[in-house]
């Protein structure tokens, strides 16, 4: 019987068998990678179970209103006033156990970041455009982040 181009020789077969262990392989996920991804699981949602509403939303001076979150002795409150068409005045008081934050970022829609300078009472202002923020209030021993809210 005369060879094609269809007939495997033996080393032909000897590296397809071996090109089969390979892709095989390929296929199995390690042990370790699964274990990190069951992990990472629990931090899909981090920032939006540090800090709770701890209490209704408020009317303040004018058309403002301010919110109030906290996590354990970390306070943040956010009070929203109009500053002009399009913009608004976030005024902020961050403070855990008398102490005022160390630093304190409004982290805005688009994923910019405004860095706000608290001064010793913990406060700070920024006028900032409309649409959706939150804060993120680095404190000496605790990081806390609020949910999305609209300015």
């Amino acid at each position: 019987m005369a060879r094609t181009e269809f007939d495997l020789s033996p080393e032909d077969r000897e590296l397809l068998a071996r090109l089969g262990d390979v892709v095989s392989a390929e296929d199995q996920m390690p042990a370790g990678v699964a274990e990190a991804a069951k992990a990472l699981h629990d931090w899909v949602s981090v920032d939006a179970i540090l800090a709770e509403l701890v209490a209704e939303p408020v009317s303040v001076r004018g058309d403002g209103t301010a919110y109030t979150y906290a996590v354990g002795a970390a306070l943040l409150r956010a009070e929203i006033e109009p500053a002009g068409y399009r913009r608004r005045r976030l005024v902020v008081t961050a403070h855990e156990a008398g102490q005022s934050a160390a630093r304190v970022q409004a982290q805005r829609g688009d994923g910019t970041v405004a860095e706000l300078a608290t001064d010793r009472f913990g406060q700070c202002a920024l006028d900032m455009p409309t649409g959706p923020v939150r804060l993120i209030a680095q404190f000496a021993a605790t990081r806390i982040a609020t949910p999305w809210f609209t300015l």
